[in-house]
């Protein structure tokens, strides 16, 4: 078993924020159920190095990439997606 971490990297669309809550409570809810951890958020107050500024910085921890896969690949997020696309201006997320 070797350990995978999501790093995600997001500018909040203001506008939406009902979008947001409903996004982050369902994600949740498939981190939970494969035993993910988060491991720290960050807010982001501004860049020190080029233009681009998130809002925040968050790591989730696996237990393995098969658990990250679980989520990412089930039903359930990919009826998430249209909301995530709301909540957020920009999202990209690595996997290390």
């Amino acid at each position: 078993m070797s350990i995978v971490n999501l790093i995600i990297v997001a500018k909040i669309n203001p506008a939406e924020k009902e979008a947001l809550g409903l996004y982050l409570k369902g994600v949740a809810e498939l981190y939970e159920q494969v035993g993910a951890q988060s491991v720290h958020k960050y807010k982001i107050s501004e860049a020190s190095i080029g233009e681009y500024t998130p809002s925040i910085v968050s790591i989730m921890q696996f237990s393995d990439r098969k658990a990250l896969d679980k989520v990412f690949e089930s039903t359930a997020y990919q009826a998430l997606i249209p909301l995530r696309d709301k909540a957020f201006s920009k999202v990209e997320s690595y996997i290390s």
